[in-house]
């Protein structure tokens, strides 16, 4: 009798066997074929037309649904409980293989009669015993949730991986014709990739013809490539026999072509083979692409390490020497030489991974190396024109963005968990500063689109409504604001030592003005535009009132990192908000497409504050639209100021912003009466309020202007948010502004009612006679109504319900 402590598992096996056949009785029954062999572990036939026989033919052919349904149903049942009889029987052999390993121990031990040694020895083998047991309630487990769940695609291929149709695996797919229940292994790999090498290389008929009308071949591997992609998306991993088959089928392709030439190699012979169509060509590299991204991914059962050995080696970046420091006549050959050799292959990967799908990503690890690679590469000299060219580098980062974690490995140096990862040793000192400055600092031919792909994941992570992504949002957010609004990144990033010639505006002598020493986002407008839309997603902390003090006019704005308030709200200091706001106005496009798009925030923001009946009597409604537009302002005026022997140039180039603005929100403004208003009288309209916005002075760059506009805060946030613009272009409206004694009650707080401010002497003085109050009621109209909604507008959808009459407007524009 052995000594080991063990659960006796209380399965019978033989009662197992028993329902598990009486369900292969019952599959050949509905089938109508003989009991004499099983008919689910035995391959009957390809297609369910000829699985069942003659005499019930007709009958199954007009019933296939509910015939096939109830033989998929026995497969199921017969599947789960052979693997339930399976596991028992690994666990009782398990026992035993235990049980002798201890009997061995113990008439080894070096004291066989010290019962002290002898139970220390028991005990571990009673530990061992124990896992197994565990091992066996998690199978069972697995089991209960196979049968709960159904003869599910999912549920099947996973009973055919375990063995438990025997070598029928593919029973499933021939009873419903459906590739989800098709089983894959390495077998079917080395075909597919037998036939693409005859296909590519020999233009051999027979693997033509395969390979373009059946199913089984480039239709399969898209369907391993469709379960990867549920894989990523519920957490779970492919099976063991779709991981080989993705492994071996990168195999055989890497050693298909001879002499060494690598995957990558088959790759360059695909696009450059005339055996095969344009349209065998693309879907062969989309499928192929899309398998590699998917096999790529260790979250699922992939990785990098089962990748062809040649996209490995383009991860692993040769040592270049500094160019600069070359003999250019004796070491500069060798150089491009060695540049190119690196290159090539590079190139063939960027243009290989650019034929995969939109929605498929990398692993982390895969991705995160691969803007690794352009990173540690973008700014080497080459010399062979295309090998590779900015395309590439774009190519590379816009696949390698897909995957949210290796962006986040880029912001911020961490993964998800918040351990640091480690670089390739080849790529270098890689860090967030040095990623962002290579990445934002190139002058990119798509203007910064693919690179817009490593930050446009966060408002999404932000507002998804799943705790553990909006946590993760939250807090990258903060990180990104802090990494680029940092001194030292505002010093590389604002000036980027490239010029750019202004496609509109002219000097005095009519020449085209070049914009000298440009910041990223004028160079790369797209990535302005990407931080647009991070402002636009996070109002209630660009706008919020962190840093300053309520009670005073000086600005209380802080310095250091971003935070949380007590109840999980972002800080951010104002210097940083107004440093994130210059990056994204550097853009004349994401400037107007900003600024447009907070006058109409603000003005829906307003209607409770101002609407009629009870109104909101919360001074952050204003207060946040006054923080917001002054913080835009100040950013334009900033952007400008900043460069040396610009100021006439700034001021032309704030006005054109404006400008645009004024373009969008009258874009077919239509009468009241719904007729469309003459174009010049429209146009008319527009020169009259652009040149009553129109700004001639540009700050000082040395000039502390933020008291100014928490000034116009404190004292005009109501006027300024109505409007959409400062308080010195809300005059040219024919409103007078008020003193801050005015307009404050015993309090401390902005009166709300506007028919109790008082003008002061001074304004009414300029105006030259004694202005009437401006009545609560004449602005309440015009915020309520806002922009009648235009289908030709480009903001049409945020002006659906804030159409303003026309002639309203219109009156309030020709009053000034």
């Amino acid at each position: 009798m052995s000594a080991l402590s063990y659960n006796e598992c209380e399965i019978d096996r033989g009662t197992v066997a028993s329902a598990r056949d009486a369900f292969a009785e019952l599959h050949s029954l509905i089938i109508g074929r003989s009991g004499g062999y099983n008919t689910i572990t035995t391959h009957v036939a390809f297609e369910f037309s000829d699985m069942i026989s003659e005499n019930l033919s007709t009958a199954a052919n007009e019933n296939q649904f509910a015939w096939s349904s109830s033989m998929l149903a026995c497969t199921h049942a017969y599947g789960v409980l052979d693997k339930i009889s399976t596991d028992v029987q690994w666990y009782e052999n398990k026992i035993e293989e235990i049980k002798g390993d201890l009997s061995t121990a113990l008439a080894n031990s070096a004291e066989p009669d010290n019962l002290m040694i002898a139970q220390q020895i028991i005990e571990s083998y009673n530990l061992k015993a124990d896992k197994a047991w565990r091992d066996l309630e998690t199978r069972c487990d697995e089991s209960r949730e196979i049968l709960k769940g159904g003869p599910t695609p999912e549920n099947i291929r996973a009973l055919a991986d375990g063995g438990h149709f025997g070598t029928n695996e593919n029973i499933g797919f021939y009873t419903t014709g459906d590739f989800d229940y098709y089983h894959v292994d390495e077998g079917q790999a080395e075909l597919i990739a037998t036939h693409l090498g005859h296909a590519v290389l020999d233009g051999n008929e027979v693997s033509l013809e395969l390979l373009e009308d059946n199913p089984e071949y480039l239709a399969l591997i898209s369907a391993v490539v469709a379960r990867g992609l549920t894989a990523q998306q519920s957490g779970e991993k492919l099976l063991d026999g779709e991981v080989e088959f993705l492994e071996t089928l990168f195999g055989d392709l890497e050693e298909i072509g001879g002499d060494d030439q690598g995957f990558l190699g088959f790759v360059d012979q695909v696009n450059s083979s005339e055996h095969i169509s344009d349209s065998l060509r693309e879907d062969i590299n989309r499928h192929l692409a899309n398998s590699m991204l998917v096999l790529s991914d260790e979250g699922i059962g992939g990785g990098v390490g089962r990748l062809p050995q040649d996209v490995r080696d383009v991860l692993d970046i040769p040592e270049f020497p500094d160019v600069n420091e070359l003999n250019h006549d004796s070491e500069l050959p060798g150089f491009a030489e060695a540049y190119s050799a690196w290159g090539r292959p590079f190139t063939t990967l960027s243009t290989f991974l650019d034929s995969s799908g939109p929605g498929v990503q990398g692993g982390t690890e895969f991705s995160t190396a691969l803007m690794g690679t352009v990173a540690a590469t973008l700014d080497i000299p080459y010399f062979s024109p295309g090998k590779p060219g900015d395309e590439n580098f774009q190519n590379i980062i816009e696949v390698a963005s897909r995957n949210d974690e290796a962006n986040h490995i880029v912001l911020t140096g961490e993964d998800f968990e918040g351990n640091p990862y480690e670089h390739y040793e080849s790529h270098g000192d890689l860090s967030p500063e040095k990623f962002l400055e290579t990445f934002y600092t190139h002058s990119w031919e798509d203007d910064g689109a693919a690179v817009s792909g490593i930050t446009d994941w966060i408002t999404e992570y932000q507002q998804s409504g799943d705790e553990v992504k909006s946590d993760i949002g939250d807090r990258v957010f903060l990180d990104f604001v802090d990494l680029v609004t940092s001194e030292e990144m505002q010093n590389k990033l604002s000036r980027t030592g490239h010029s750019m010639e202004d496609p509109v505006l002219k000097d005095d002598k009519g020449d085209p003005i070049v914009w000298e020493d440009i910041s990223f986002s004028h160079l790369n407008p797209e990535i302005a535009y990407s931080f647009a839309d991070i402002f636009l997603a996070t109002l209630d902390a660009m706008g919020s009132d962190y840093g300053i003090d309520s009670n005073a006019i000086e600005s209380g704005s802080e310095e250091g990192a971003s935070s949380f308030d007590p109840v999980g709200n972002p800080q951010i200091s104002m210097d940083r908000r107004e440093v994130f706001a210059e990056y994204i106005v550097g853009s004349e496009e994401a400037a107007t497409f900003l600024k447009t798009e907070l006058f109409f925030a603000a003005t829906e923001e307003m209607g409770p504050y101002m609407g009629e009946g009870e109104r909101s009597e919360d001074i952050q409604i204003p207060q946040r639209a006054g923080i917001l537009n002054g913080i835009l302002d100040n950013a334009l005026a900033d952007v400008g100021a900043a460069r040396p022997n610009n100021t006439n140039a700034s001021i032309d180039y704030r006005n054109k912003v404006t400008g645009n603005v004024v373009d969008i929100l009258f874009s077919g403004v239509p009468t009241p009466d719904g007729l469309p208003i003459a174009d010049m009288g429209v146009e008319a309209l527009k020169v009259t309020i652009k040149e009553s916005l129109a700004d001639s002075h540009v700050p000082n760059p040395e000039e502390d202007h933020s008291g100014k506009y928490l000034l116009q805060l404190k004292n005009n946030a109501m006027i300024q948010a109505a409007a959409g613009m400062s308080p010195e272009e809300f005059r040219e409206f024919g409103f007078s502004l008020p003193s801050e004694a005015a307009v404050l009650d015993s309090d401390g707080r902005l009166i709300a009612n506007w028919e109790e401010w008082v003008y002061s002497e001074e304004v009414e003085s300029a105006a030259g006679e004694p202005l009437s109050p401006v009545t609560r009621n004449d602005v309440n109209d015009s915020i309520k109504s806002g922009f009648r909604n235009n289908s030709e507008s480009p903001v049409s959808a945020r002006t659906e319900t804030y159409g303003l009459d026309y002639d309203e407007y219109y009156n309030i524009v020709t009053n000034s």
